[in-house]
């Protein structure tokens, strides 16, 4: 058993190495469909799978141990509530369709688990080294695809609505934002948000010109695919993210050299630009551009669909009106002639008007335990009151629990800490703060993809933390 336990620790980290390289480059096809919702069981589920079972086969005899420690009883008293909220919808207040419920849930023990079978896969530091040398050489893939389809037409697999996410192939078209090997360009931007922030950590750590350069070259060209994805959630937060790394590394006097980057991409990328300021003079201010008053007599025909449809979200034209000189067919009196506002004056509308008050009407429906998963239907764009809405006060001060506590062991970690190790963190840690402050406006933990990828990575830094103490207190 000892020798077969040595075997299982040599090789699994492999399948740990090899989850990083196809959970962000694989489209996502659909397998097989779930009735009543799109969202569809993909390859990656089935290598997950597979993952997690090897692993229990390896762990077998360690899992009381385990148990023991507080991070992953963090992780099963979140389970074990959301399995209780779920049962309280099915059982008593019939919030959920059972096989919807169960689907949404098993989904999140599923992303979950990544953490702890790569914190407990970890065995040395150079580990840690490799995964993070695969993440990079694995995002300049994913970057080498998304700008491949603004300029050479490679095909897009989208999820954004119920027709492509049948896994229609198609290409972006001139105003579409880029997807990359992502299912939507929010996705994407989340995606590069995570490594933009590890790289411009470990940037500080790597002194040699053969490893800084391609360290750089990801950072950069992560930065400017951002830009064009005109994900401002995502840009803002990896902004802060950033400037984060900057102030722990102490290379403060680099804050200048941001703001210029920053100043650099809205210049260059016409998209973002226009959707920020849209975002200050139309959300914040009330104000923007002319809005529509139909002629005398007209009667305008809209239904609800197509004001929640956000166009920006699907490969097809999005043109300006300024530049067609038509105003979107289903503009209604009072919004925004210029596309650019209409779409982000809808993006905030949808939200404020109809996702987060359902939300908070869950919450209030029941407040201890939520009204169940799979409730809100696919969207609130917003993790904190999806949280509250679907599991309650008890789901989310559970979640909380866990990041407090992964938070916690890394702002300790880097008062002892050197090297390698010490960069790895202040980029995971800032990670955490890019994905926290990006959760206010999209469901972050439950796109697949970016949740897999996130909890994966926080558990290689988990993992690399404890061998870290281990060789630390063998050698004091």
């Amino acid at each position: 058993m000892p020798r077969l336990s040595l075997v299982f620790k040599k090789y699994f980290f492999g399948v740990i190495l090899l989850l990083l390289v196809f959970i962000p480059l694989y489209p996502k096809f659909p397998l097989f469909n779930i009735p009543g919702t799109y969202v569809a069981v993909r390859a990656e589920d089935f290598l997950i799978a597979a993952a997690i079972f090897l692993w229990l086969i390896g762990h077998l005899f360690k899992l009381k141990g385990y148990v023991s420690e507080t991070v992953y009883q963090a992780f099963v008293l979140f389970w074990l509530i959301g399995g209780l909220s779920l049962l309280s919808a099915i059982l008593v207040t019939y919030f959920v369709t059972p096989h919807l419920g169960f689907l949404h849930w098993f989904r999140r023990v599923e992303y979950m688990s990544l953490f702890i079978i790569a914190a407990t896969s970890v065995s040395s530091i150079k580990q840690a080294k490799w995964s993070v040398g695969v993440l990079f050489v694995t995002a300049l893939a994913v970057i080498v695809y998304g700008f491949g389809q603004i300029w050479l037409e490679f095909p897009v697999i989208s999820t954004t609505n119920k027709e492509f996410s049948k896994g229609l192939v198609l290409a972006l078209t001139n105003g579409a934002r880029v997807n990359s090997t992502f299912a939507g360009h929010y996705d994407l931007a989340v995606y590069l948000s995570l490594v933009l922030v590890i790289a411009a950590s470990l940037f500080f750590y790597y002194k040699k010109i053969i490893v800084r350069v391609p360290v750089m070259v990801t950072a950069i060209s992560s930065f400017i695919l951002l830009g064009f994805t005109a994900a401002r959630v995502s840009f803002v937060a990896t902004l802060l993210g950033i400037a984060l790394v900057f102030w722990l590394n102490k290379k403060r006097l680099l804050l200048v050299g941001l703001v210029i980057a920053t100043l650099a991409i809205l210049a260059a990328v016409p998209d973002l630009r226009h959707r920020m300021v849209a975002t200050v003079t139309v959300n914040l201010m009330g104000g923007g551009g002319p809005k529509y008053t139909p002629p005398p007599g007209t009667v305008t025909k809209f239904t609800p669909k197509q004001k929640q449809a956000d166009g920006i979200n699907s490969p097809v034209s999005t043109s300006s009106a300024a530049e067609t000189g038509a105003i979107a067919v289903d503009t209604v009196p009072g919004e925004p002639i210029n596309t650019t506002e209409l779409g982000v004056y809808r993006s905030f509308g949808i939200r404020f008007n109809v996702e987060w008050p359902r939300a908070l009407n869950a919450f209030y429906k029941n407040p201890l335990l939520g009204t169940g998963y799979s409730s809100l239907t696919i969207a609130t764009d917003n993790g904190y009151l999806r949280s509250l809405g679907e599991t309650g006060l008890l789901g989310t001060l559970s979640l909380g629990l866990i990041f407090f506590i992964i938070i916690k062991k890394m702002l300790r970690f880097l008062k002892g800490s050197s090297g390698f190790p010490r960069f790895f963190i202040v980029g995971l840690l800032c990670s955490i703060i890019v994905f926290l402050v990006t959760a206010t406006f999209i469901d972050v933990l439950e796109a697949s993809k970016v949740a897999e990828i996130f909890w994966l990575i926080l558990g290689l830094g988990w993992g690399m933390m404890r061998v870290y103490d281990h060789e630390k207190s063998g050698n004091a």
